[in-house]
């Protein structure tokens, strides 16, 4: 659009300058859409606790294996435990191996209550990783 200027009772056209108010209207409002409408997504990945080479305490952890078999029957280390003592039994297996994680060996025919009934107990004497492991059979 050119624009009119009078002067002294003359309209004389300014073509020299083009009109930049709808273009920055324009710009304006296609920047405020794209910052609307842009999503940051936040990807989760998986926590990997990588060894430290100069940590020596992190070498003396030792992996703390509980064993349940079919029949529900517990065992720690290889040892077997009765259920009502299971909390104290794994509170001290997991004070000499230093380490907080256990690992559940299941038989394949273990009924899942007793699986629950051991994450439960771990949990309840601080346990903070679990890792579940099953034989294969040949």
């Amino acid at each position: 659009m050119a624009r009119h200027r009078v002067r002294h009772g003359q309209v004389l056209l300014d073509e020299s300058e083009p009109d930049l108010t709808p273009l920055v209207d324009c710009v304006f409002l296609l920047l405020v859409f794209f910052m609307v409408t842009t999503v940051f997504l936040h990807t989760k990945g998986l926590e990997v606790d990588m060894p430290s080479q100069s940590d020596s305490q992190e070498e003396q952890k030792k992996d703390i294996n509980l064993f349940v078999d079919a029949t529900g029957k517990i065992q720690i280390q290889g040892v077997d435990v009765e259920p009502d003592v299971l909390a104290e039994r794994l509170a001290k297996a997991m004070e000499e191996a230093n380490n907080k994680n256990i690992i559940i060996n299941g038989d394949g025919d273990c009924p899942q209550r007793y699986i629950v009934f051991v994450v439960d107990e771990a949990r309840g004497v601080g346990v903070e990783g679990i890792a579940f492991a099953r034989e294969q059979e040949e």
